[in-house]
């Protein structure tokens, strides 16, 4: 079965936020200006794969001043956050490898400007597009990386997919609004444990990695 455009999900994804969380609908900011699309890929010196265009011609990201989350809990980053990160990544000879990594994904370092940031939780992991996965691995693969206990796990081979993965765990009832937040008058999604791969050493989906 071929995977749905990301558009297409989007409009589910649009469709369910209106329904159940308004607040973070009304954070996902217009796409993104066309010009950043050429300055994000000389700086990683890689080609984007489509779906990066498809994604942030959707939209921007959340706007930065919003609390709000969105995949996997974690906030989806503009491109001009992207840009900028890609910008500050050492050298690779300055990026420590790392301890456990699924298949696909290289583990001779933890940050290069091969791995595009979209999605940031301020604290300890980010989600990538891969744009150098190693042997096995899918251009453009979604990867998480939790740069603390440095392991990198694949989220899904290609942002249609992952993008796909989202409506539809949302549809399924995967998220919930966590409750502190709304007490605070804020929206903010929590995922299940099934699919909390911040928090992947409680997750039974993660089990099998060991450090």
């Amino acid at each position: 079965m071929n995977t749905a455009s990301i558009h297409d999900s989007f409009l589910r994804i649009n469709l369910w936020l209106s329904e159940h969380a308004p607040k973070i609908l009304k954070s996902l900011q217009n796409p993104a200006p066309e010009e950043q699309f050429k300055i994000l890929s000389d700086v990683a010196a890689r080609a984007l794969p489509s779906e990066f265009y498809d994604l942030y011609r959707t939209h921007n990201g959340i706007s930065p001043e919003a609390m709000c989350n969105l995949f996997f809990g974690v906030k989806f980053i503009s491109i001009e956050d992207s840009i900028n990160q890609v910008k500050d990544i050492d050298d690779l000879e300055n990026s420590p490898s790392l301890k456990y990594v699924d298949p696909g994904i290289r583990n001779n370092y933890t940050f290069n400007k091969s791995r595009v940031p979209i999605g940031d939780d301020s604290g300890t992991c980010l989600i990538c597009v891969d744009l150098e996965p190693d042997e096995g691995g899918f251009f453009g693969q979604v990867i998480l990386i939790d740069y603390d206990y440095s392991i990198a796990i694949k989220l899904a081979n290609s942002l249609s997919q992952f993008v796909s993965n989202f409506a539809a765990d949302l549809e399924s009832g995967k998220y919930s609004l966590q409750e502190d937040a709304l007490a605070d008058g804020k929206e903010w999604l929590e995922p299940s444990r099934e699919i909390d791969s911040v928090n992947w050493f409680n997750s039974p989906t993660w089990r099998h990695i060991k450090i």
